[in-house]
C-alpha cells in the first residue's frame, strides 16, 4: 500500500481502501477463468501523444518562474529534494537539483512498472495450479496434492476456494497425501533487509513469496455486539497457521489493537468496539509456503475432500498432472493496479519476476534487470542507488531527472506510451484522490509516493497550449507542506 507508516495496525484507516483493491482485483480474477485464454488484446489501451507546440524562451522562462514560485514553500521546509520538467521534444524546461538522488517513495514504481512493461507482453498472466503425479483414479488422488505458485501478486484464498469446489465437482473425494506447495517460482528472503523492522505488523510490508494468498494478510474481522458482551472475532481465511489470544469487548469506546506476536500466524487481540460498529484488519502472515498449505488443507476438508496427510513444501513434478489452472488477469491490468493503489506486494513480485530471466527470481536479479533496461534506453541514473521494487525503504535513492527522463521515453515510443494509461488520474484515481488540483483537475496522471519524511509526485501533466509534459517532484522534509505546493506546481505547469 502507499507507504505512510504508522506503529501498531491498530487502527482501520486502511481498511476501506484495502477492501477497494480487493474487490477491483477480485473482480478482474472473476472475469479471468480458469483456463488458457487465447492472448487477448492488451487490458488497457496504448497512449499515442498528440502532437504539441514546441516552448519558445519566453514560456520556458515564465514556466520555470511559476514552478519555482510555487515550489518555494516545500523547498524552505525540506532537507532534500529534487525536481525536474521536461517537454515532449526532450527538453527540459526546469531543474531544481535534477539529478541530485533523494529517497523517493513510492513513485519508485515508476521504474518496475516501465520495466515489467518492456520486458513482457501486455497480456502475460501468471499462473496458479493444483497437480497431482498421477490423475485421480476412482475418486481419489495418490500421493500429494500439488500447489504450485508462479508468484501471482493477485491470486485470493477464494481463488483457492473455486478451484476446490472445481475439483470436488469433478468427482475427487480423497487425497492419500497432504498438500505440498512448491514457491520455488521466486527466491530470496519472505522480507526485504532494508526494510523498517518496526513496520512488521504492517499490511503495507507483507511478505514476498512465490505462492501468495491474499497479499499475504489474514484479515480480523470485529463486530460490536451487545455492551458489556465479548465482540465477534472472525479470522478470513481460517485455518490451523493462525491463531489468537485475548479478547475484544463490546462497549462505546473504539481502541482496537490486533497484533502480530513473535511466533509466525499468532496475533493478540484486546481493546473495546461499540455495538453494531464492524472492523477489518489486515496483518501479514509468514512462512508463506506453510500458511498457503493450511489454507489449502482446510478448504479441501471443508468441501467434503479427505486428506491424509500434513502440508510441506517441495518442488512440483515436471511432468505433474494438472487438475487446475487458474490465470491471473493480464499483466497490464496488474501493473494498473500497483500503480492505482500504491501496492507494494504487487511492486516486489513483480521485481523478483524480472530476475528470472536472469537467472534467479530474487530481487538482487530483479533490481540488474532495471538496471540493464534503463541503460539500455540511455536513461541518466546520477546517483541511483535501489535495493528494493516499491520504494518502502528509505535506503533507496533516485534523481528527478531519471524519473522524468523515463517518462518522456515512455511517451516518445512510437508504439505508444504504454505507461500512461496505467497511472492514476489527478483527483479522481486511488492515491491521487487527495491531491487537490484546481487547473490541472483531470488532466494528471501520475504516481505519488510518501513515507515519514517523503511527498513525492512524477507523472505527465497535459498543458493547455504546449501538450504533455513529464515531472518528477521529490521532497524530503515535511510532507504535507510539499504536497500542497506540488499541486500548485502542476496547476501552474497545466495552465500554460
Amino acid at each position: 500500500m502507499h507507504c505512510v507508516k504508522n506503529t501498531v495496525r491498530s487502527k482501520r484507516s486502511s481498511t476501506r481502501f484495502r477492501a477497494l483493491k480487493h474487490a477491483i482485483l477480485g473482480a478482474a480474477a472473476m472475469l479471468a477463468g480458469c483456463a488458457h485464454p487465447p492472448a487477448p488484446k492488451p487490458a488497457i489501451p496504448i497512449a499515442h501523444r498528440p502532437v504539441a507546440p514546441a516552448w519558445g524562451e519566453a514560456a520556458k522562462r515564465e514556466l520555470r518562474g511559476v514552478v519555482a514560485r510555487a515550489l518555494a514553500p516545500a523547498i524552505a521546509l525540506s532537507y532534500d529534494w529534487s525536481c525536474a520538467v521536461i517537454a515532449q521534444n526532450g527538453v527540459l524546461l526546469y531543474a531544481d537539483r535534477s539529478t541530485h538522488a533523494v529517497t523517493p517513495a513510492s513513485t519508485q514504481k515508476l521504474i518496475v512498472a516501465a520495466v515489467v512493461l518492456a520486458r513482457f507482453d501486455p497480456a502475460f498472466r501468471f499462473h496458479t495450479r493444483f497437480a497431482s503425479a498421477q490423475p485421480p483414479s476412482n475418486g481419489t488422488i495418490a500421493g500429494e496434492f500439488w500447489l504450485a505458485g508462479s508468484g501471482d501478486p493477485s491470486l485470493r484464498s477464494d481463488d483457492l476456494r473455486r478451484g476446490v469446489q472445481k475439483i470436488r465437482a469433478a468427482g475427487v473425494r480423497a487425497i492419500e497425501g497432504g498438500v505440498a506447495v512448491d514457491a520455488s517460482a521466486l527466491a530470496g528472503p519472505e522480507l526485504n533487509p532494508f526494510w523498517n523492522p518496526g513496520d512488521v505488523n504492517e499490511d503495507f510490508m507483507a511478505p514476498t513469496s512465490g505462492v501468495s494468498v491474499d497479499e499475504d494478510t489474514v484479515e480480523f474481522r470485529i463486530a460490536g455486539t451487545t455492551a458489556g458482551q465479548a465482540a465477534s472475532v472472525r479470522v478470513k481465511p481460517q485455518s490451523s497457521a493462525v491463531s489468537y489470544y485475548g479478547s475484544i469487548a463490546t462497549g462505546y469506546a473504539d481502541d482496537v489493537i490486533v497484533a502480530a506476536m513473535g511466533t509466525p500466524g499468532v496475533f493478540r487481540i484486546s481493546g473495546t468496539i461499540p455495538p453494531g460498529v464492524r472492523e477489518t484488519f489486515y496483518l501479514p502472515v509468514h512462512d508463506i509456503p506453510q500458511y498457503a498449505g493450511a489454507v489449502l488443507s482446510g478448504f479441501l476438508r471443508e468441501t467434503g475432500i479427505t486428506v491424509a496427510g500434513t502440508p510441506r513444501t517441495g518442488k512440483v513434478p515436471r511432468d505433474a498432472y494438472t487438475l487446475w489452472d487458474h490465470p491471473s488477469p493480464a499483466l497490464t491490468q496488474l501493473v494498473h493496479h500497483m500503480l492505482i493503489f500504491s501496492d507494494n506486494h504487487f511492486a516486489e513480485q513483480f521485481l523478483r519476476l524480472l530476475g528470472a530471466p536472469r537467472g534467479r527470481a530474487d530481487d538482487a536479479h530483479g533490481l540488474a534487470a532495471e538496471r540493464v533496461i534503463l541503460k539500455d534506453e540511455r536513461i541518466p541514473t546520477p546517483g541511483l542507488h535501489l535495493v528494493d521494487g516499491s520504494g518502502l525503504a528509505e535506503a533507496n535513492r533516485i534523481a528527478a531527472i531519471t524519473l522524468v527522463r523515463l517518462l518522456a521515453h515512455s511517451d516518445s515510443d512510437l508504439r505508444g506510451n504504454a505507461l500512461y494509461p496505467v497511472l492514476a488520474r489527478g483527483g479522481l484515481d486511488g492515491t491521487l484522490k487527495w491531491y487537490h488540483f484546481v487547473q490541472a483537475s483531470g488532466r494528471v496522471r501520475a504516481k505519488s509516493g510518501h513515507l515519514a519524511s517523503v511527498s513525492a509526485l512524477a507523472g505527465y501533466v497535459n498543458t493547455r497550449h504546449h501538450g504533455r509534459v513529464a515531472f518528477a517532484f521529490l521532497f524530503n522534509g515535511l510532507r504535507d507542506q510539499a504536497d500542497r505546493a506540488v499541486a500548485a506546481a502542476i496547476d501552474r505547469i497545466a495552465q500554460r
